[in-house]
């Protein structure tokens, strides 16, 4: 029987495909250049946070497992529910062979990304992948604990905040690249914003064993 994602995903995947190249990223993505050469250098991977369970969790947790690790927010208008649900549609088409594979979302905003929050969020992304499901690990912390995890991937993130707002109503700039960790923690691969869910689950399937 063809599985099938939730409506409001397969929306966003559509949209995405095709919004992506007309609109304009409030945020930051670095150049495939930085990326490659920070991962052959120091990049690092590493972190230490709170899930939407209220779990302490560390990188080690998920270790003999790849883990798919991408930086953005709840309160994010486009980039980053439209990057989940490509991630949730990639994992969708490889079925078993989803797994071996952990998805991550770290929270830039950990000052409205409660756990609660986040289990909420992530709810409407989780993969249906045959056996056994596949779910989203959300995480995040202090904002020392997001800085470092942030730094330990290279990513950047910065809050906008008009004076004349909210606190509630800001926005935020961050790195739209989701991340290939392998089950020894080390870097396998990155994937820019815009990847197709095809392309990503095509090069999935090359580089994780069924």
């Amino acid at each position: 029987m063809k599985r099938v994602l939730p409506a409001v995903i397969s929306i966003l995947v559509v949209s995405a495909v095709v919004a992506l190249g007309a609109v304009r990223y409030s945020g930051f993505s670095q150049s495939r250049m930085d990326t490659e050469a920070t991962a052959t250098s120091d990049f690092d991977g590493s972190f230490s946070l709170t899930d939407q369970y209220g779990m302490h969790r560390t990188d080690k947790d998920f270790r003999k497992k790849y883990m798919l690790v991408f930086f953005g927010y709840t309160y994010c208008p486009d980039v980053c529910p439209t990057t989940l649900a490509i991630e949730a549609e990639a994992l969708d088409k490889i079925g078993p062979r989803a797994s071996h594979i952990v998805p991550i979302f770290i929270s830039v905003d950990p000052k409205r990304d409660t756990p609660a929050k986040l289990k909420a969020y992530l709810s409407s992304f989780d993969a249906k992948s045959p056996s056994p499901r596949v779910n989203f690990i959300g995480l995040t912390g202090t904002d020392e604990e997001i800085a470092r995890a942030a730094k330990s991937y290279r990513v950047y993130y910065r809050a906008h905040i008009d004076g004349q707002l909210r606190d509630s109503d800001y926005s935020i700039d961050h790195t739209g690249d989701v991340y290939l960790m392998g089950p020894d923690g080390k870097f396998v691969a990155y994937y820019s914003q815009g990847i197709l869910p095809d392309e990503l689950a095509t090069d999935l399937v090359e580089k994780i064993p069924g």
